[in-house]
């Protein structure tokens, strides 16, 4: 496992030859490595540019919060606009700022209880086809869960075939997705047909999604906000690129989140036995409401911890455009700066025994003064993500709503291994069985 690396000795460097290699066949075990070899504040020197791992919450704050306007996206989300085009994602400054203020109104606190109903029903409905006793890859499971979450939410249906046909384009852009990350002609990429069939796939169904008529549960999604309260703010390649970032964004992330959640749960039975136990007080046997989603505490702990475990968003990249000074270190204009959430979540400092999955943990990190940055699932600053809180309601209400009737049991002797991407995957799925409950509410 790539949590498990010893300390290098203090003096040692790495050379960037040794770090690209590192980064190439294991990026966490890189990091996590370089920042054991040079603490808080650990440097490369690249032969393009310098590369930073910045390691203690205050200046991860720094990068993210008080010196934001000094970094931008790093380069390899810059050219992810090959796929996602000029979207909230990937967009800068002003034009960033500007977008996300058109788009806050779908997010808004308030608006949270008019999705559950929807993450109740969608929940239901899938779970209600598995069969007792039998093998699921939940990697696949949650995809097609919270895929289906985000057509309804954000647009308002989920038209026939639409599921497969966006799964389908996924897998393929994610396998090819270090295609996307070299700087290549565009002409050059087209000359590989399958990453060209994904990109047109899913330009074709966010079109058709865009001119789907619209129903009652689009009211106030997004797909209104972009074609009718904007105000000409968005042009038509906007529009079409926000409504991608969001059909892509808005569901595969949480579906990694649910799917470490439940290879957490069927490896530590106690923690699951008493999710269930409060599920059982809470809902008895029926749908969570907004209120509930509130008292469900325990399960909120365990999304976090999985969250701190195993963060689908697993490093931060940024670029500085002007020279600047963070903890004393003077970082060059251009250079790349990285903040890392698995590094940081697993920093013993911050969190005792860090490789041990313990949601009680949050109980007395809660109560204390504990870093802002220490924790980041979400990122920071203006930038963190906007989805944030519609990602932990929808996590509560899937893993509260599945735990009232099924049980996951291992398949497999250990966890899955991450392996990094775009996000954090496990590398062969998760495996579980699932059995149906029998229990009085």
């Amino acid at each position: 496992m790539e949590t498990n690396l010893p300390l290098v000795p203090a003096n040692y460097k790495t050379s960037a030859f040794e770090f690209i290699w590192k980064m190439f066949h294991s990026p966490l075990g890189a990091l996590t490595n370089l920042s054991h070899e040079q603490g808080d504040i650990a440097h490369v020197k690249m032969p393009k540019r310098d590369f930073y791992l910045l390691n203690h919450p205050e200046f991860i704050e720094q990068v993210l919060v008080k010196q934001q306007g000094n970094f931008v996206k790093g380069p390899s989300l810059q050219r992810a606009r090959i796929v996602l085009g000029e979207g909230l994602l990937t967009s800068e400054g002003e034009e960033h700022l500007a977008q996300r203020r058109a788009l806050q109104p779908a997010f808004h606190r308030h608006r949270m209880e008019e999705y559950l109903p929807i993450m109740n029903e969608s929940t239901h409905v899938h779970a209600a086809n598995w069969k007792n006793r039998k093998v699921l890859d939940m990697s696949d499971e949650m995809m097609r869960l919270t895929l289906n979450i985000a057509l309804w939410s954000f647009f308002g249906s989920a038209p026939e075939g639409t599921v497969e046909r966006v799964s389908k384009s996924m897998r393929t852009l994610i396998c090819l997705f270090p295609l996307a990350q070299l700087p290549l002609p565009e002409a050059t990429r087209n000359l590989f047909p399958k990453f060209k069939q994904a990109k047109d796939d899913l330009s074709v169904v966010t079109e058709a999604l865009l001119n789907n008529p619209q129903s009652e549960y689009a009211k106030h999604a997004l797909v209104n906000i972009l074609k009718e309260n904007n105000k000409g703010q968005f042009t038509d390649e906007q529009i079409h690129a926000h409504a991608l970032t969001f059909l892509l964004a808005g569901h595969e992330t949480t579906a990694l989140l649910l799917t470490w959640c439940w290879d957490m749960l069927a490896h530590h039975p106690s923690v699951q036995e008493k999710l269930q136990s409060e599920v059982d007080r809470v809902l008895g046997d029926r749908f969570p409401s907004d209120e509930d989603i509130s008292k469900l505490e325990y399960t909120r702990m365990i999304v976090k911890e999985t969250l701190r475990m195993r963060p689908p968003a697993w490093a931060i990249g940024r670029q500085a455009v002007n020279d600047c000074e963070i903890g004393g270190q003077e970082i060059k204009a251009g250079s790349v700066v990285i903040v890392s959430q698995w590094v940081t979540h697993h920093d013993p400092r911050f969190y005792e025994a860090p490789q041990e999955f313990k949601p009680e943990r949050w109980i007395e990190l809660e109560k204390t003064d504990f870093p802002r940055y220490a924790f980041l699932p979400f990122g920071g600053g203006s930038r963190v993500c906007i989805g944030e809180h519609f990602a932990m309601m929808e996590a509560i209400a899937v893993v509260a709503m599945i735990s009232r009737k099924w049980q996951v049991l291992p398949n497999n002797s250990k966890p899955a291994i991450p392996k990094p991407s775009v996000t954090l995957r496990p590398n062969k799925g998760v495996k579980v069985v699932v059995e149906r409950r029998v229990y009085d509410a």
